[in-house]
């Protein structure tokens, strides 16, 4: 893990969303759901935080960050953009849209 360090008021604001919701380990998706939107992303300091906070094991709460893709474990900038790449889209030219941004 890492050595992120949360803010004394985030880490007070991520214990306050797990009493909040009962510190019950049936809540977990709902917690990192609010922490996430609280702070931006979940590092691992928080997800370790509300691993004890709930008595599960932090690999649980990992393996949730992990399988779900609207969670997060990096920061992302204030205004996040997706390109559609289907098949319609693509063919509308959506590939050079997105080699436009990354350029």
């Amino acid at each position: 893990m890492s050595d992120i360090k949360l803010a004394c008021d985030v880490a007070e604001q991520v214990r306050a969303i797990c009493d909040k919701h009962g510190n019950q380990p049936g809540e977990l998706i709902n917690i990192l759901h609010e922490a996430q939107h609280l702070h931006g992303y979940l590092p691992e300091e928080m997800q370790r935080l509300i691993a004890v906070k709930l008595n599960v094991p932090v690999s649980r709460v990992y393996g949730v960050v992990t399988f779900y893709t609207f969670f997060t474990m990096t920061p992302k900038g204030k205004h996040p953009i997706s390109v559609c790449m289907g098949t319609a889209c693509y063919v509308r030219g959506s590939e050079k849209l997105l080699e436009e941004f990354k350029r």
